[in-house]
Formats: structure tokens, sequence, C-alpha cells
């Protein structure tokens, strides 16, 4: 896709009551929807071949990896670093990874980051 036609879907998903964005990407149709999350947060729903599939969410699938938005997310704290004696950025940085785990959503709440991951994890993308 060209820069044009990425700004297109950019704009085309700046209001709620747009209708759905359509790409051909690798021979998956995905369909893309901005959405309200919560009451001051909207999201860009992402359906592939019109459904969504909550299996896509937990199992390691082509789906998953091509569209899915990943956020690693940790369950250390503060307060976790002085119990384990954490004091340098290096012994942080380590905890912190090995009390993290990955966590996958069906929306997408930037649209930069979700045309790089697209773009990085599929061959073609067109307009559909």
């Amino acid at each position: 896709m060209t820069t044009e036609e990425w700004k297109k879907v950019d704009e085309a998903l700046t209001s709620v009551w747009s209708p759905y964005v359509h790409l051909k990407i690798d021979g998956y149709k995905v369909s893309l929807n901005l959405t309200q999350k919560s009451r001051f947060q909207n999201a860009i729903v992402v359906y592939i071949n019109d459904e969504f599939r909550g299996k896509w969410l937990m199992e390691d699938c082509e789906e998953r990896r091509r569209f899915c938005c990943c956020k690693k997310r940790s369950i250390i704290t503060e307060k976790d670093y002085k119990l384990y004696g954490a004091r340098s950025k290096k012994a942080k940085r380590e905890l912190k990874d090995r009390f993290s785990y990955n966590e996958y959503f069906s929306y997408w709440t930037n649209f930069e980051k979700m045309k790089k991951h697209f773009i990085a994890n599929n061959e073609s993308i067109e307009l559909y």
C-alpha cells in the first residue's frame, strides 16, 4: 500500500459512525472498525474474514501473529524490587522479564502501531 492509501484508511477510521475499512492482506479479508472501548477511549477492532474467534487470542496461530495486538505485562511492582534486592537497572530488567507475560487483544488503540505491525508481519497489503 502507498502512503496515500494508508492516509485514507486513517481518515476513514476517525469516526465511530464510519463504515468498515476492508483490506486484503495475504489472502485474508481484514475488516477494521472504530468502536468505543470505554467511556472516553476508542479502539480499532479487527475482523478476519468477517469474524473473530476467541481461540485466536489463546492459541498460537497465524491470525494472532499477523493481526492481534500483543502487550507485554509484568506482575512485579516497585515494592517487589526491594523484596528481591534488585537495585541496578539490569537486575530490575531481568526480574521484570522473568515475571512477565504476553497478553493479546482483538483491538488496537493506536493506528500507527497497528500499521507498523501489519507491515512487519505480512507480505502484501491492499485496499479491498
